[in-house]
């Protein structure tokens, strides 16, 4: 982990153990990302695994990535042509299997930032059904630049800009029914969730909707409180 004025930077093979006890990633603010690398499997896998597999594996059901996505994230490619840095939206769209990750930069959230991450699996080391991710920051009591991500309703992780629209300048002090209700809409609306041995598309459907209704409830409950 290295230390930049606005952004952390993560090395491609720093574990997911690590990630979890780091207190640099503490220290930032940056605590969903040790609780995103903390969720997945158990101790020994998580001893082994590092970020950049973890990314470059780019399925739909990574833990890691819908945080990283919602926080901003940029990575480095490296290949024969160089080194050039994108989004991490853009390389999970389109990964580029020529090249290697070399680093994740993910931003420093400010004093008004908030996220939030909740994930069901049917067991407490299996992978994901469907996670989702939330970062927002709160101008007062108006929601600003929300960021929405869902893991396990499409081939890859997804971000949910139907969602995002759904919460942009609503005001949690006029209570939180109508916006649960939009955001619920939303998602109905976006996600087309498959049906397979994990489960049926509208169990997934059910899911997610729950899960996102759970982050968007963490991100603001220490405000309305």
């Amino acid at each position: 982990v290295r230390e930049e004025a606005d952004a952390l930077v993560l090395g491609p093979t720093i574990t997911l153990q690590s990630m979890a006890d780091s207190a640099d990633l503490e220290a930032a603010g940056l605590s969903v990302l040790q609780q995103a690398a903390g969720a997945i499997g158990s101790r020994p896998i998580r001893s082994l695994a590092t970020l950049g597999g973890n990314i470059a594996s780019n399925k739909s059901c990574s833990d890691l990535i819908p945080p990283l996505l919602v926080l901003g994230t940029t990575i480095t490619l490296t290949s024969e042509d160089g080194d050039r840095d994108l989004p991490l939206d853009e390389y999970v769209a389109a990964p580029d299997r020529n090249a290697l990750i070399a680093a994740a930069k993910v931003p420093k959230p400010d004093a008004s930032a908030r996220a939030a991450l909740e994930r069901y699996s049917r067991s407490a080391n299996d992978l994901a059904l469907i996670n989702s991710a939330l970062a927002l920051r709160l101008d007062g009591t108006t929601i600003r630049e929300p960021r929405l991500a869902l893991g396990g309703v499409a081939a890859t992780v997804i971000r949910v800009s139907e969602a995002e629209k759904a919460l942009e300048g609503a005001d949690i002090a006029h209570g939180l029914d109508a916006l649960q209700d939009g955001l619920a809409e939303a998602i109905l609306a976006a996600i087309h969730p498959i049906d397979d041995t994990r489960g049926s598309a509208a169990y997934k459907t059910d899911i997610a909707v729950e899960l996102c209704r759970r982050t968007l409830l963490a991100c603001v409950a220490e405000d309305r409180s």
